[in-house]
């Protein structure tokens, strides 16, 4: 009788384990704390950033200094998207509140430039008698500056910063969750 009484004992209150909080539990996107928006996937996203910062800067460069009388617009717009690119890169790299305000402005510009000009550059192909890096959406490049700002801005609002509030309560509920799992007690056999 008495092995039945120990083994439909009810825990004490230390024994009781709850199971693990998932990250973003209630719903929201996970944190830039649990998850990083510049490792794994974000980190192809900011490579993809910086070829592009790098290869519309030096596309820009050369042809100001070289050929800017011949297509002033065409050759500003160039250096306009450089400067946005690499803006995009270094507040993509970074993880702060700040910078993912910075990132968010800076890939809707990317989106709302390469949507404009590219019409632009159809409505009006006379005015850009040499080609940019948004001309014709990105043709010039596989159409990659059509996309990548819809990725961008993907990938930044599935890693928003949380407000401060919300983020002790979600720090002290991971902690608490990694300690429960660490420090589960020995389970009972049933026999005594």
């Amino acid at each position: 009788m008495s092995s039945e009484h120990s083994a439909s004992r009810q825990p004490d209150e230390d024994e009781r384990v709850l199971p693990p909080v998932e990250p973003g539990f209630d719903g929201e996107p996970e944190s830039a704390e649990l998850t990083p928006r510049n490792r794994g996937i974000g980190m192809l996203i900011i490579t993809a950033y910086g070829i592009f910062a790098v290869s519309s800067f030096a596309r820009a460069l050369y042809q100001i200094l070289t050929d800017f009388e011949t297509a002033r617009v065409a050759y500003l717009l160039s250096g306009f998207a450089a400067g946005v690119y690499i803006l995009a890169t270094l507040a993509l790299a970074r993880t702060s509140a700040r910078a993912w305000v910075v990132a968010l402005v800076a890939v809707l510009v990317e989106m709302a430039g390469v949507l404009g000009v590219g019409l632009w550059t159809f409505l009006d192909p006379e005015l850009f008698n040499r080609a940019t890096v948004w001309s014709h959406f990105g043709e010039g490049y596989g159409y990659i500056p059509l996309i990548l700002p819809f990725i961008g801005l993907f990938w930044l609002l599935r890693h928003r910063p949380m407000p401060a509030k919300n983020r002790s309560v979600k720090d002290r509920t991971a902690k608490n969750s990694a300690a429960q799992q660490t420090s589960r007690p020995p389970q009972s056999t049933g026999s005594a």
